[in-house]
């Protein structure tokens, strides 16, 4: 299921977060929620997940169906 977390900071800032996605479609879910809250382009950190490819992770998933 895809999320996304939003955290606002007592000092202002925020933090968005897409969660249960793989790849640059966190990119494309988040994009217009950046946007309109302000956060710069390169004020992103991306997470580990966004190195998978949406093509290794249904090979994982089929693989620990088949175990």
């Amino acid at each position: 299921m895809k999320k996304i977390k939003i955290t606002l900071h007592k000092d202002g800032t925020q933090k968005v977060e897409a969660l249960g996605v793989v790849g640059e479609s966190c990119l494309e879910l988040t994009k217009a929620l950046e946007h309109r809250l302000g956060v710069e382009e390169g004020g992103r950190t991306l997470k580990p997940e966004f190195e998978i490819e949406p093509s290794e992770l249904e090979s994982e998933r089929e693989q620990e169906a088949g175990s």
